[in-house]
């Protein structure tokens, strides 16, 4: 028997168990980085989003004391579309203090496909407005 040429069905199972673990890892590499790349493009639009509305609120004045909080989606062509449905991808809030000068806070909440309806914050700023600022 020593003669005999090919695998053992030992040899076959160990390889099959050393392949399958490899192609798992691999599998759970491509869901990381598909994961990660969602994470990257929804905090790179809310951080565009948040500048849009610090650059609309430093060129109004008086700001109105208070808080407001809008819907928004991103169309493919990069503008921002606002929206009353609150299924939309990202809600942007901004609270305005009173005050000389102004306290102004910008938040922006966006929706992770995987956990349901419920916002998370993806960014925040705040800044001081007022004359000389």
């Amino acid at each position: 028997m020593a003669n005999r040429k090919g695998f053992t069905l030992i040899e076959t199972l160990i390889t099959t168990l050393v392949l399958v673990t490899g192609l798992a890892a691999l599998a759970g590499l491509f869901s990381y980085g598909a994961q990660a790349n969602f994470q990257n493009r929804q905090r790179t639009a809310a951080t565009a989003l948040l500048y849009s509305k610090m650059e609309e609120m430093r060129n109004t004045s008086p700001l109105a004391e208070g808080q407001y909080a809008e819907y928004l989606s991103i169309r493919a062509d990069g503008s921002i579309a606002g929206s009353t449905d609150s299924h939309s991808p990202y809600l942007r809030v901004s609270k305005i203090e009173s005050g000389a000068p102004q306290r102004v806070t910008v938040i922006v909440y966006g929706r992770q496909s995987n956990r349901g309806n419920a916002y998370h914050e993806l960014a925040r700023a705040t800044v001081l407005v007022g004359r000389g600022f």
